[in-house]
């Protein structure tokens, strides 16, 4: 765990020892550089949960906000952002199983869970492309804090003369009754890295559209509530989380 740390505090040593201040250099291939800008502050929203929920016309249930900041220095830019990340499910359950059952009815537990947590990111990107278009890839560390919640409740089925099963409403039966929920609170650390496409719209205004895949590691701090009747819950600890990629649509002004 100590050598995680070290690394994670580390890593944006070494990233900004790399001087990425560096003046531009007429030698350098044009297409292949970019040159100081008259607007090097950039402010920006990611806009992918208003589109999502245009398109979908629905909750978007795995969520991210970010609002950012970014500097620029000519082929690089240094950036900041602040993020506030959910995921969980669109119904109410991940998965059940059958926990008692009889000729004619059987119990299911149903089983549900999800987090949500904000966190601080800093690092750079380095820029590539033309005048109109050009692509980037940076990289992120993480410190946030988040929490993970989950439940089981449970259902009673019973067949009808049909011999189909069906949901019963007995909201007085004992196993009916017997909830179990859990919440468990995180230091979050990690990093990120992005690969991304700029799309200069105007002098003030930009687009870009960019994957981000991120890999987190999850500092187990406490456990602020646990109701537990039918000993579902294992003792929780530190825990790793690898994301393929977020899919980030970023508005940005840039002044």
């Amino acid at each position: 765990m100590r050598n995680l740390l070290l690394l994670f505090f580390s890593l944006p040593i070494f990233i900004f020892s790399q001087d990425p201040f560096l003046d531009t250099n007429s030698n350098v291939d044009s297409l292949k550089y970019i040159e100081y800008e008259s607007q090097r502050n950039y402010f920006g929203l990611n806009i992918t949960p208003i589109m999502s929920g245009v398109i979908s016309n629905r909750n978007n249930h795995n969520l991210k906000l970010s609002a950012m900041y970014k500097r620029n220095y000519g082929y690089k830019n240094l950036r900041l952002s602040l993020n506030y990340l959910t995921e969980g499910s669109s119904p109410n359950f991940d998965f059940y199983i059958p926990v008692s059952s009889t000729d004619t009815s059987i119990y299911y537990r149903y089983f549900n869970s999800n987090y949500s947590y904000s966190d601080f990111r800093f690092g750079f990107e380095e820029l590539r492309g033309y005048s109109g278009t050009r692509v980037h890839v940076g990289i992120d560390a993480i410190i946030g804090y988040g929490n993970q919640s989950s439940n089981y409740f449970h259902r009673l089925f019973s067949k009808d003369s049909s011999d189909t099963y069906r949901l019963q409403d007995t909201p007085n039966d004992p196993l009916v009754k017997t909830i179990g929920n859990r919440v468990t609170n995180y230091l979050v650390t990690g990093l990120d890295v992005s690969f991304g496409l700029d799309w200069i719209m105007n002098d003030a205004f930009m687009l870009t559209v960019q994957i981000t895949p991120q890999f987190n590691y999850f500092i187990f701090l406490n456990q602020s509530q646990l109701e537990d009747p039918s000993g579902e819950y294992i003792p929780f600890g530190d825990y790793a989380d690898f994301k393929l990629g977020y899919f980030d649509l970023n508005l940005i002004y840039r002044f």
